[in-house]
């Protein structure tokens, strides 16, 4: 009976052991890894950002918020993602800059910095880089400035082509200056755009 009952428990054991093994290689199968994961991530981090750091959503009543990702960068050559998240909450606008990098030198450490700047402050940002643009370039030539203790901005003349670009505390990211503009007409478009009003089910009275 004893060696029956040993039997016994090591067939039950090998049977947690196989369940243990498959619910550890469903958890792992759900893992993202490498430099899409963040991609993905980045999408939403914006989001993530406002309604945890930004704006403290309530539990008393609901808050509205919409959210656009006006430009959105990716170069896995080099490891940088850039996304520029345009949003209205409650009424206010702004946008949130979600810079991606490698956060040491031997690229062990990853993360994403977040910058929200309002409306105002956003404006302000790029009436700065046109301020910048206006002053003449010669090639190579590259203008420098500090928007505030957390943002650079720089123009420069690269063989007769104008870039601009945004350090995010120690993350560069260069624009053309068309894209630059392009989304900073879009931002404006979108919250300016007129609201439609909710449609009211046949079912309710």
């Amino acid at each position: 009976q004893m060696m029956a009952f040993k039997h016994k428990v090591s067939n039950y054991v090998i049977v947690i052991v196989l369940i243990l093994s498959g619910i550890s290689h469903n958890l792992n199968a759900q893992v993202f890894s490498g430099l899409g994961s963040f991609k993905n991530i980045i999408e939403y981090e914006g989001q993530r950002y406002l309604m945890e750091e930004v704006y403290k959503i309530t539990s008393t009543d609901f808050d509205r918020l919409t959210i656009s990702k006006t430009i959105t960068e990716t170069d896995y050559t080099e490891g940088f993602m850039f996304v520029l998240t345009s949003y209205i909450y409650n009424g206010k606008s702004g946008v949130v800059l979600t810079s991606f990098n490698s956060m040491n030198f031997q690229n062990s450490k990853l993360g994403f910095v977040n910058i929200h700047l309002s409306n105002e402050e956003y404006i302000d940002l790029y009436n700065s880089f046109n301020t910048l643009s206006e002053n003449k370039l010669n090639i190579d030539d590259h203008l420098l400035r500090r928007f505030n203790d957390r943002l650079i901005i720089d123009a420069n003349n690269d063989n007769g082509i104008l870039y601009y670009t945004l350090s995010v505390d120690s993350n560069r990211h260069t624009f053309l200056t068309t894209k630059w503009n392009k989304a900073f007409n879009l931002y404006n478009k979108y919250i300016e755009k007129p609201k439609t009003k909710a449609i009211k089910p046949d079912n309710v009275y």
